[in-house]
């Protein structure tokens, strides 16, 4: 019952912070912040990260193994990503994402709640590998919804129109910048998740991880080539956008559409 508390708490941060984030980048002009701005949103979402934390802290550390099922595991990376966005907020134009975000957390935390899963027994090197694997899908998530704001904003600021949401977003270049540091800070994480995975597995091309490990490294390539394409002939805009997206469905579709099918569909 304590813990369910908890996750409801954090359920109810989270929906406050989007509600108010979403009154805040839909106001007009003339209209004062919702009830303190974007500093109560932060700690709105600091308030929710914290009780999801404590929701989730029994499933990292407890004596019967490591429960990351299905809807658990997305509630796990849905909080890393709140987590990071919130650090990243202190000095990058990222508390936007939240829109999409927070409700996003509020509800793999409920299907958490509601759909418990199965601990099991693995070695603390694995749980370094799972942790390091988690923070890369956290990152290149913050990129890919990077990425669409830059393509909405490079679209809109083409075709003359540049009011609406956007007018509460940084100038075209600094989400750029941003976009350009998530898109190194994902590839070098998740370069360290493939080298982890060869170190610590047995087999990353054993049948019930082929899938996975094939489709993480095809992430892995694209990233390589769109960093790569950024820097010597500076891909940007809608090009830049597509690339991040393929290679985030790569990811989210090699780690979480294999557990779908295993846990969900086939269970």
């Amino acid at each position: 019952m304590g813990s369910q508390f908890t996750g409801l708490a954090a359920i109810g941060f989270y929906t406050a912070s989007a509600v108010l984030l979403y009154r805040t980048v839909t106001a007009t002009p003339t209209e004062s912040p919702t009830l303190g701005g974007r500093p109560t949103i932060w700690l709105l979402a600091i308030a929710a990260a914290v009780f999801h934390a404590v929701m989730l802290f029994s499933s990292w550390f407890n004596s019967n193994g490591l429960t990351l099922d299905f809807f658990n595991a997305l509630s796990v990376t849905a909080w890393f990503t709140t987590v990071i966005v919130l650090l990243l907020n202190t000095g990058r134009p990222v508390l936007n994402l939240g829109l999409i975000l927070f409700p996003f957390s509020a509800v793999t935390l409920l299907l958490s709640i509601i759909f418990k899963g199965e601990a099991g027994i693995i070695s603390n090197e694995l749980r370094w590998h799972v942790l390091i694997s988690v923070i890369s899908y956290a990152l290149l998530t913050i990129a890919a919804g990077q990425s669409l704001l830059v393509s909405l904003q490079d679209k809109r600021l083409r075709d003359h129109r540049p009011g609406g949401f956007l007018r509460t977003l940084p100038p075209l270049k600094v989400m750029e910048t941003v976009l350009f540091q998530l898109l190194v800070a994902s590839f070098l994480m998740l370069s360290l998740a493939l080298l982890t995975g060869f170190v610590f597995l047995d087999d990353l091309f054993a049948q019930r991880l082929v899938h996975k490990t094939t489709l993480s490294i095809f992430a892995w390539i694209i990233l390589a080539v769109l960093l790569i394409g950024q820097l010597s002939w500076g891909w940007r805009g809608q090009k830049a956008a597509l690339m991040t997206s393929i290679s985030y469905a790569s990811l989210v579709l090699g780690y979480f559409g294999s557990k779908f099918v295993l846990e969900v569909i086939l269970t």
